[in-house]
């Protein structure tokens, strides 16, 4: 197993789960920064409904609504090592946060001005421009909560973080949902800039977000380099990198496979299949608490491998309560690798370089949901899905626990 270092070397002290708790809360200016991260991230995530419900709408082009969908999600993927460079030597951080967050309210309120009104090649234009500065947030976020927190605190955070992405993923799509739902998806939209502005207003606020190491990059080019260095010689952020790379492919898969899950298997609207991803991520939480642990390689592997075989019991289900009770236990045993892998990355990278790190590999791992997507949609059949779903995340496990370095 993988020993829990500080970056100093020196194995931390392990204060109770309580109390880890109650002092990461006492941490100045941590209660603000969480909560504006998640809010964040809620936003985010609105567009994935509420984007699409719109584009559907006005348009009733499917291909329309996909491409203006993965434009809202691969540039920033593409665009992470470099801006995750950038934001290494960027002498205000908040700044570029604030930018990122801008052009977002900019994009969104164009995507609900444009959509049905004007040519359809402008939306998903204009959702590029809504996502591509996306890292500026998203590495500004991983690389302050590593100082914010301390080293003695940065495992409890990283449960708590790995629960705010989860989180992130149930409000955004149940609000877009409620808010589509009771009025339209441009209101949907119009509230997600709303909630972005506010975002806007914390992070100019607080000081947290400047938050860094007294170790700093020389240059861009100095920390991308440093940045795939470590990548590539550190066998933790290899093995984390690989298997969280294959698990997002499988999760992508689902993108496809839950709603076909949801019609075919448990005879309820494929619109269920926002049930099923909130049951997942409810799920993550629970297990991130309660199969909490030290983490380690092997027991990220071991997560990674229970969780694909409890996906083949999917099949058994025949009505929708009994397929969420099925996925939510998935998404249970997930909690130990997500939580696990977030830690073991920010203990094992050069605290100089990681937004860069932590951009580079997030953007590798939406690349690969993105391919999952496509590659669901072009097999959109459960059972060879949830099959293949299992066979990711065994390999997912063997890279995860047996990765080694090269000789």
């Amino acid at each position: 197993m993988c020993e829990i270092v500080r970056q100093d070397g020196l194995v931390p002290s392990a204060p109770t789960r309580r109390s880890a708790v109650a002092d990461l809360l006492r941490r100045p200016r941590y209660p603000s920064f969480a909560l504006t991260v998640l809010l964040s991230r809620a936003s985010g995530t609105m567009f994935n409904i509420a984007g699409v419900l719109l584009v559907l709408g006005r348009t009733g082009s499917a291909p329309l609504a996909g491409a203006t969908a993965a434009a809202a999600v691969l540039p920033g993927a593409l665009s992470g090592p470099i801006l995750g460079a950038w934001l290494e030597v960027a002498t205000h951080r908040r700044v570029l946060i604030v930018i990122d967050q801008l052009l977002s309210v900019v994009g969104l309120l164009a995507i609900v001005a444009l959509a049905g009104h004007a040519p359809n090649w402008t939306l998903p234009a204009v959702a590029v421009a809504y996502s591509i500065t996306r890292p500026f947030s998203s590495g500004s976020f991983y690389s302050a909560l590593a100082e914010i927190a301390g080293p003695e605190l940065l495992d409890t955070a990283s449960v708590i973080e790995a629960s705010s992405l989860n989180l992130s993923f149930v409000v955004g799509p149940a609000l877009a949902g409620a808010l589509a739902g009771a009025t339209s998806a441009a209101a949907a939209i119009e509230v997600q800039a709303a909630i972005t502005v506010v975002v806007v207003v914390l992070v100019a606020i607080n000081p947290a977000f400047e938050a860094r190491p007294e170790q700093r990059a020389k240059s861009v080019a100095h920390a991308l380099a440093q940045g795939t260095q470590a990548l590539a010689r550190n066998p933790v952020l290899r093995a984390t990198g690989a298997a969280g790379t294959l698990a997002a492919f499988g999760w992508g898969l689902m993108t496809i496979g839950f709603p076909l899950y949801a019609a075919r298997t448990l005879h309820a609207g494929t619109n269920a299949g926002g049930y099923l991803w909130a049951g997942m991520a409810l799920g993550s939480i629970l297990g991130t608490f309660v199969l909490r642990g030290s983490p380690s390689r092997r027991r990220i592997g071991l997560s990674y491998g229970i969780l694909g075989l409890s996906a083949l019991v999917w099949p058994l289900a025949h009505e929708l309560t009994f397929g969420i009770l099925l996925v939510t236990l998935t998404g249970f045993l997930e909690g130990p690798a997500y939580s696990g892998t977030i830690a073991l990355r920010q203990r094992h990278t050069p605290p100089a370089v990681r937004a860069q790190v932590m951009t580079t590999l997030t953007g590798i791992a939406m690349v690969a949901a993105s391919a999952g997507a496509a590659i669901g949609g072009v097999v959109h059949q459960i059972l060879p899905l949830v099959i293949a779903f299992a066979v990711i995340n065994a390999a997912a496990a063997l890279t995860s626990a047996k990765l080694r370095p090269p000789a």
